[in-house]
């Protein structure tokens, strides 16, 4: 969970070798209306749609959590977002908590928080114009700054 999803090869690669050994990834992040920053997360949405990432979009309010759940017994809290700018240039870092019982707890409120999301389908393929797409790709491209 994070509210910016703007993630470099790697991250995309670990995902998608998560996904291959069986590994359930969902993401959730905030619904981005902002052209600066929602643009480049929606480049990576078809990929990781099409490799087996379920998606949800938070759509009640402002979701900043920044949060990462593994096998139920080890929960990632932090300030970073998933880019290149919160990892290699604003330094942001996060606690990894080895707790099932804070595990368990986070992912409750993970539940209830995918109540109030809207899943991503790749049967639905979302309405860009030629020119948003563009704008999409474009922001992609300057990611790293954003």
């Amino acid at each position: 969970m994070a509210p910016y999803f703007v993630p470099d090869a790697d991250i995309i690669m670990a995902i998608k070798a998560a996904l291959v050994r069986g590994v359930r990834v969902r993401l959730v992040p905030r619904h981005v209306v902002s052209i600066i920053v929602g643009a480049p997360s929606r480049t990576y949405y078809g990929e990781l749609l099409e490799a087996g990432v379920h998606i949800y979009l938070y759509n009640k309010g402002v979701l900043h959590a920044k949060l990462m759940i593994i096998d139920g017994e080890i929960a990632e809290i932090g300030s970073s977002n998933f880019d290149l700018r919160s990892y290699r240039l604003n330094y942001e870092v996060c606690e990894v908590v080895y707790s099932s019982e804070v595990a368990r707890k986070l992912a409750e409120q993970f539940e209830h928080d995918l109540a109030d999301s809207i899943p991503l389908r790749m049967e639905v393929p979302p309405q860009r114009t030629h020119l948003q797409r563009i704008l999409d790709q474009t922001a992609c491209l300057l990611s790293p700054i954003i």
